[in-house]
């Protein structure tokens, strides 16, 4: 699923659809977390046609300096609040970060193209080795 589908409405039917990556309720959290911003300029919407400028935060925690990449969800938000559409799902967050910082899209279709040419990366299953 590394393509845009409709908008989530609300943080909270977001974080119902993706329990393992939540955005945080709280305001001041979401500006702490690592979100790309294209010179904060926001990326043109020429997806959904709302005519909003749009951010895009990686989660549920891009890790730090030293630590392994980690998985998760890249999602493109107005400016930390809703609307709110994924991008990609199950892909390594410096991955994601990495790919969108060497081209620098300005449009959100050009962030989904990149983050959706990345690899998924399977989940872990229960089931015995």
């Amino acid at each position: 699923m590394n393509s845009p589908r409709q908008p989530y409405v609300s943080v909270e039917a977001y974080n119902a659809a993706h329990p393992e990556a939540p955005l945080p309720l709280e305001m001041a959290r979401r500006h702490r977390l690592r979100s790309y911003t294209a010179a904060h300029r926001g990326l043109a919407d020429d997806v959904t046609g709302t005519g909003f400028t749009w951010t895009v935060t990686f989660l549920p925690d891009f890790p730090a300096a030293g630590e392994r990449d980690r998985t998760g969800v890249v999602l493109a938000t107005r400016w930390g609040t809703p609307p709110l559409l994924v991008l990609g799902k199950d892909i390594r967050l410096r991955q994601a970060w990495t790919a969108l910082v060497e081209r620098w899209p300005t449009r959100l279709s050009e962030a989904a193209a990149l983050l959706g040419a990345l690899p998924r990366v399977p989940a872990p299953t229960d089931s015995p080795a």
